[in-house]
Protein backbone atom coordinates (compact mmCIF):
# COMPACT_ATOMS: atom_id res chain seq x y z
CA UNK A 1 0.00 0.00 0.00
CA UNK A 2 1.25 3.68 -0.74
CA UNK A 3 0.85 6.92 0.73
CA UNK A 4 -1.64 9.67 -0.02
CA UNK A 5 -0.08 13.23 -0.34
CA UNK A 6 -1.19 16.56 -0.88
CA UNK A 7 -0.09 16.18 -4.77
CA UNK A 8 -3.22 13.81 -4.94
CA UNK A 9 -5.20 16.13 -3.74
CA UNK A 10 -4.05 19.12 -5.36
CA UNK A 11 -4.20 16.78 -8.41
CA UNK A 12 -8.18 16.47 -8.24
CA UNK A 13 -8.57 20.02 -7.72
CA UNK A 14 -9.50 19.71 -3.97
CA UNK A 15 -8.76 22.57 -2.31
CA UNK A 16 -6.17 23.08 1.14
CA UNK A 17 -8.27 24.28 3.21
CA UNK A 18 -10.89 21.55 2.85
CA UNK A 19 -8.85 19.10 2.64
CA UNK A 20 -6.97 20.04 6.01
CA UNK A 21 -10.78 20.48 7.98
CA UNK A 22 -11.26 17.42 6.17
CA UNK A 23 -8.36 15.35 7.61
CA UNK A 24 -8.98 16.92 10.94
CA UNK A 25 -12.49 15.87 10.94
CA UNK A 26 -11.56 12.51 10.80
CA UNK A 27 -8.66 12.39 13.54
CA UNK A 28 -5.94 12.90 10.69
CA UNK A 29 -2.69 15.27 11.88
CA UNK A 30 -2.37 18.08 8.70
CA UNK A 31 1.17 18.69 9.31
CA UNK A 32 2.03 14.65 9.20
CA UNK A 33 -0.31 14.38 5.86
CA UNK A 34 2.08 17.28 3.84
CA UNK A 35 5.23 15.51 5.13
CA UNK A 36 5.24 11.57 4.70
CA UNK A 37 1.24 11.58 3.28
CA UNK A 38 -1.06 9.05 5.24
CA UNK A 39 -1.37 5.54 4.27
CA UNK A 40 -4.22 4.79 1.48
CA UNK A 41 -5.66 1.70 3.83
CA UNK A 42 -6.05 4.05 6.80
CA UNK A 43 -8.23 6.70 4.25
CA UNK A 44 -10.20 3.75 2.96
CA UNK A 45 -11.56 3.45 6.74
CA UNK A 46 -13.88 6.23 5.85
CA UNK A 47 -16.41 6.22 3.56
CA UNK A 48 -15.86 9.01 1.35
CA UNK A 49 -16.21 9.15 -2.62
CA UNK A 50 -13.41 11.90 -2.74
CA UNK A 51 -10.98 9.47 -0.56
CA UNK A 52 -11.76 6.85 -2.98
CA UNK A 53 -11.32 9.58 -6.11
CA UNK A 54 -7.67 10.85 -4.06
CA UNK A 55 -6.88 7.19 -4.09
CA UNK A 56 -7.57 5.86 -7.30
CA UNK A 57 -5.46 9.39 -8.69
CA UNK A 58 -2.64 8.18 -6.64
CA UNK A 59 -2.68 4.59 -7.85
CA UNK A 60 -2.90 5.66 -11.66
CA UNK A 61 -0.33 8.24 -10.96
CA UNK A 62 1.86 5.00 -9.58
CA UNK A 63 1.08 2.72 -12.38
CA UNK A 64 2.04 5.63 -14.94
CA UNK A 65 5.48 5.97 -13.59
CA UNK A 66 5.85 2.25 -13.66
CA UNK A 67 4.86 2.32 -17.30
Amino acid sequence: MSNIFIRHTRGLGYCRRGAKAFLEQHGFDWKIFLSVGIPEEELMKIDDTMVVEAVNYMRKESNDKKQ
